[in-house]
């Protein structure tokens, strides 16, 4: 190809991909765009060859999540997560990672993952261990495990489950899940809580717990964030206030 014929083809190549916009998406700071200053990133591109283009920058496809932003929750824990959200080019790859730390007796409190099945490792644990547990549909079982380091345990895609450090020393994890965008809503804090404050949801949820609708209040307030610190029992075990 003569250097006028590449330049030719570069620059069609730069129009064609300057002239699709974030459509599907919102546009990301200037670190994330090519060709102009102008130009969005796309995610309608025909190929994931010509998604990754886009990112020009050989550190767009590395992530510092020791340095991340931690959810630390009610004091029972943090988690740092890689997504899609976190590292724009990991969108679309079905893969993300997240770093969670249970301080001792800690507890990750129970959630859902609706788009993604997840395996957790355990990096650093005490002895204890961690306690793992998930439920299975309307009828069936709810499968316990403690897991100890260099173990691992999944939980299915969509379904409830939870963790526990059973131990006196703070327990490292590593959570690899399917799906880049893997979504997070836990029962307590946001499922409840929304039906709970849901216009004539509040008066159901009651009937359906047994309680009043004063006593359905006070016990939404009291949920706390998670991670959560955990079971009285265990904190005193560890000489914990």
């Amino acid at each position: 190809m003569s250097p006028i014929s590449k330049t030719m083809t570069l620059a069609a190549i730069a129009l064609a991909l300057g002239a699709q916009t974030a459509s599907a998406g919102s546009p990301l700071p200037k670190k994330y765009r090519q060709l102009t200053d102008e130009a969005s990133l796309s995610f309608a591109l025909p190929t994931r060859a010509a998604f990754r283009a886009q990112f020009t920058d050989y550190t767009d496809f590395k992530f510092d999540l020791d340095g991340s932003t931690a959810t630390t929750g009610n004091g029972g824990g943090s988690a740092q997560t890689l997504s899609a959200a976190q590292l724009p080019s990991l969108t679309g790859e079905k893969v993300a990672m997240v770093k969670l730390v249970l301080e001792p007796c800690g507890i990750n409190l129970p959630h859902v993952h609706p788009r993604a099945t997840e395996i957790l490792f355990v990096v650093d644990a005490a002895a204890e261990g961690v306690l793992t547990a998930f439920v299975e549909e309307n009828g069936g079982r709810t499968i316990e495990n403690t897991i100890v380091t260099g173990e691992a345990a999944f939980f299915p895609q969509g379904l409830t489950h939870v963790q526990v450090n059973m131990g006196c020393t703070p327990a490292t994890m590593i959570a690899a899940l399917g799906s880049d965008d893997f979504g997070l809503q836990t029962i307590t804090t946001t499922a409840l809580k929304g039906l709970a404050g849901a216009d004539g949801l509040g008066e159901g949820l009651a009937a359906a717990l047994g309680i009043s609708q004063d006593q359905l209040a006070v016990l939404i307030g009291g949920f706390p964030d998670g991670p959560a610190i955990g079971a009285a029992e265990c904190r005193q075990r560890c000489g914990l206030p």
